[in-house]
């Protein structure tokens, strides 16, 4: 068993980790950091001898004997020149210090160096009574000359790592990451759900903000939710959930961020990887990455494809009620859809050490999508005496297709003092769309001729960002960080309507319907944080200042609508580690939903007579306020993880549906007044002995909305929860069975409630090869059991939606290494497709 660890956070800022060198740097120091511990394994040949009564502390740093820069993940250990035998083992931090607490009394001496390289000791040393801390200042070592192919460790992983800020979670057990998406790995995240189109939520809000590296990208756009379903798994490294983000981080996204962090490998030589898998209804997804470092060059390169088959099934109920006469109208449909996305995502890019202090680097990042679709809606109406009214067909054929380009250059130039450093990057943006929609009425109750419509959407949206970065410790237990971010934005979408003429046979375009709508957005942003550790004790306070410009123009009308806007958005963590195995944290932050294009347009869309949507211009931005206190456990094999938290919302977003005559339902996004939720969240991981292990989680909260100010009388109140749990069985040395099963309880909105969801997923992987080769079966929704419902209740209107997609899905899957690989291929992962 394969196990990726991640290093201990020790240190005096234990709780900083620059997040783009992070992404850049993780898969060599997971490599690095197992053989740091193998090594420190191989020193310690018995239990490490008794600690009498502590005297003092070690501290140092470890760098190279050439260019003098700091080596992370360095295995040092402590000998006691008394009986040559080791007393206390770490690894460096990113500065390369390190620091051995509550050493007793005596003769000391340090060995230290990387595993490949000669291992170096320290002049001897003494540690005195008297609690005077010794400084070694710096230790010089070679660089590694050994790169391994493989490095084993036999033991427990941790699924997650709870930091001051965030929670990490290694997606490697994950056996959906084999075959499917990253919808799939998500759906598995605590405090994550997806809905049935892809839809992702954070603690019940799909306001949150996903971001690729640490970064915003073209990719999880207006889109995101289909790319998310095509995004192959096996390129992603880590899941990170930022509940309450620092000031370093945009505002945007009310529930928080998730950060996907893809693979980048980094040893020397090239190393490639190979995937393909097949499923049921023509499914199949294939893909490969590669990656070259050589020196001061490192190129990585990946392209996949992806075939998908959705069905879907849908019904939908709604009585309307006249506020006159008081006599209801029926409408009953039923919806059969079938599509077939098909998708090419390729990423490449590079990194070039100018010096040992300067490096520049460019990326590149494509999406294309072809997405076809065929649908078919049954329409019945009658009257409160049952009579039929109206029976009908409208039937859609939609060929869409997407593209989208990102470019991004970067230059970072390091100062000879440790994690100092500025960070420059720009990166530019395009996408566009176009979704062809043709409809046909084919009526049979009143009997009249088949009537033909088409729809044509195209919208394109470009954008620019600027970021400046800068980091600067101030002491060995404090850092400033600073930075100020230019985001630009523009986006047209057009709507042309046209009708069918059937005395001439063409086309024609209907001026009522059709529609341009442009929006621009530009935001300058400045943002600071101080952290500092005291002993137990963590900080990490920021302020982010922005001045926002927005611009809604109706090209039709000639109406441009301007909202200029300056907040502040603060933010403040707090950590305590009252003893070994146990840490409390406390953190706040104000952020904020900025409607989008698509919110803001108040042109209504015509998906069917029955059924419109339109945005609202004047639809102010939301913003919330959140604070949780949270709770760690973590020893050997076990980790828990407690957090209670409350959020308060004003001006939220939400749907309305308001009926505006015969039938027709018109949904509008809406400001309300307020809404609170208070939860409790838990999760955890354990292992059941070697054969087993254990993962769950559970959030319970109360949520309480206000929608007074849209008409509705009182508030609305109610108590939701969700649970997922899962179960990673080991049957052989290379044999590996997965089961995960996810539980989301019914949940409140404005006018009504969405139902209880339910999904088990099974999955079998198996290795060949020493490692290299793995051949993987999934098989997602297991039970057939997954839907969604909806209920509208209202005094005039009610409505029930349900919504089915194809029955379960299986996927055969195959993976082969090829070349040096900079870390052990991902563990044990099976994943499973629960997009609807």
């Amino acid at each position: 068993m394969i196990l990726r660890l991640h290093p201990p956070t020790t240190g005096p800022l234990p709780f900083f980790r620059p997040t783009l060198a992070r992404r850049i740097t993780a898969p060599l120091q997971s490599v690095l950091l197992a053989a740091s511990l193998i090594t420190a394994g191989l020193l310690l040949p018995g239990r490490l001898t008794a600690a009498t009564p502590a005297a003092g502390s070690i501290t140092g740093v470890v760098v190279t004997d050439t260019a003098k820069q700091p080596l992370s993940l360095v295995p040092v250990t402590l000998i006691n020149l008394a009986d040559h035998r080791a007393v206390h083992s770490t690894i460096t931090d990113r500065a390369g210090r390190f620091t051995l607490e509550k050493i007793p009394a005596g003769e000391y001496r340090i060995n230290y160096g990387h595993l490949g390289s000669e291992s170096r000791e320290s002049s001897s040393f003494t540690v005195a009574a008297d609690a005077k801390p010794v400084d070694l200042g710096s230790l010089e070592v070679g660089a590694p000359t050994l790169i391994l192919d493989k490095v084993e460790v036999k033991g427990a992983q941790h699924e997650f790592n709870n930091s001051i800020d965030r929670k990490v979670y290694s997606v490697g057990r994950e056996i959906q990451s084999a075959t499917g998406s990253a919808s799939d790995l998500l759906q598995n995240i605590p405090s994550i759900q997806v809905d049935i189109d892809g839809n992702v939520s954070l603690r019940g809000s799909e306001n949150v903000m996903i971001l690729i590296d640490g970064r915003t990208s073209t990719l999880m756009g207006k889109s995101r939710a289909e790319v998310l379903q095509q995004l192959p798994a096996d390129l992603i490294d880590q899941i990170e959930v930022i509940t309450n983000p620092s000031a370093k981080y945009k505002p945007d996204g009310t529930a928080g961020i998730i950060n996907i962090a893809l693979k980048k490998k980094h040893a020397g030589g090239i190393a490639t990887t190979v995937t393909a898998n097949v499923g049921l209804d023509d499914r199949y997804n294939a893909g490969v990455s590669t990656n070259y470092s050589s020196g001061k060059l490192n190129s990585f390169g990946s392209y996949s494809i992806r075939q998908d088959d959705r069905q879907r099934r849908a019904s939908d109920r709604r009585t309307i009620t006249d506020p006159v006469t008081g006599i209801a109208t029926t409408l009953d449909k039923r919806t059969e859809e079938h599509s077939r996305p098909f998708t090419h995502i390729a990423r490449a890019g590079l990194d070039y050490r100018l010096d040992d202090h300067n490096k520049i680097g460019a990326s590149l990042s494509y999406n294309h999508r072809t997405f076809n679709r065929n649908l078919t809606d049954h329409n019945v109406v009658t009257d409160h005496l049952g009579l039929i009214t109206s029976d009908y067909d409208r039937t859609r054929y939609d060929p869409e297709s997407e593209d989208s380009r990102e470019a991004a250059l970067t230059y970072q130039h390091t100062f000879p003092t440790p994690e100092h450093e500025l960070n420059l990057e720009f990166k530019t943006s395009a996408t566009k769309e176009q979704e062809d929609n043709h409809y046909a009425d084919i009526f049979r109750t009143p009997v009249q001729a088949t009537t033909y419509d088409r729809t044509l959407i195209r919208p394109t949206d470009r954008g620019t960002e600027a970021i400046v970065e800068y980091t600067r410790p101030i002491d060995e237990n404090s850092r400033l960080e600073a930075g100020y971010t230019r985001t630009g934005e523009r986006l047209d979408t057009d709507f042309a309507v046209s009708a069918l003429n059937p005395a001439s046979g063409l086309f024609v375009n209907d001026p009522t319907r059709s529609n341009r709508f442009a929006f621009t957005q530009t935001i300058h942003a400045f943002y600071a944080t101080y952290g500092r550790s005291l002993g137990k004790f963590g900080l990490l306070a920021g302020l982010r200042p922005e001045w926002a410009a927005t611009k809604s123009t109706l090209v039709n009308t000639g109406e441009i609508i301007p909202h200029d806007y300056f907040k502040v958005y603060p933010s403040l963590h707090l950590s305590y580690k009252p003893a070994d195995h146990h840490e409390l944290q406390m953190n706040y932050s104000h952020r904020v939903r900025r409607p989008e294009s698509d919110d803001l347009n108040p042109f209504p869309e015509y998906s069917d007579p029955y059924t419109l949507r339109a945005g609202n211009p004047r639809l102010r931005p939301e913003d919330i306020h959140s604070i949780e206190a949270g709770y760690e456990y973590r020893e050997d094999h076990t980790t828990l993880i407690a957090t209670v938290y409350h959020r308060y919302l004003y001006n939220g977003f939400t749907n309305v549906t308001r009926d505006i005559g015969n039938s027709v339902l018109l949904t509008t996004h809406e400001n309300l007044a307020t809404s609170r939720s208070t939860g409790l969240e838990c999760s955890g991981t354990a292992d059941l002995g070697k054969l087993a292990s254990l993962n769950f989680s559970t959030n319970t909260f109360f949520n309480t909305i206000d929608a007074s100010n849209l008409g509705f009388t009182g508030t609305k109140s109610d108590i939701s929860w969700s649970a997922k749990l899962g179960a990673t069985v080991h049957l052989a040395k290379a044999t590996l069975l997965q089961f995960n099963t996810n539980y989301t309880s019914t949940r409140l909105t404005p006018q009504g409630s969405r139902r209880p969801t339910f999904v088990a997923n099974l999955g079998l992987r198996r290795e060949f090869l020493q490692k290299k080769m793995a051949v993987v079966l999934t098989v997602s929704d297991l039970f057939n059991s997954l839907k969604e419902s909806s209920l509208l209740d209202t005094p005039l209107l009610k409505e029930e939606i349900t919504r089915r997609r194809s029955s379960r899905i299986v996927y055969l899957g195959f993976s082969y290494n090829f070349g040096q690989q900079s870390k052990k291929p991902k563990d044990e992962t099976l994943k499973f497709d629960e997009s609807i």
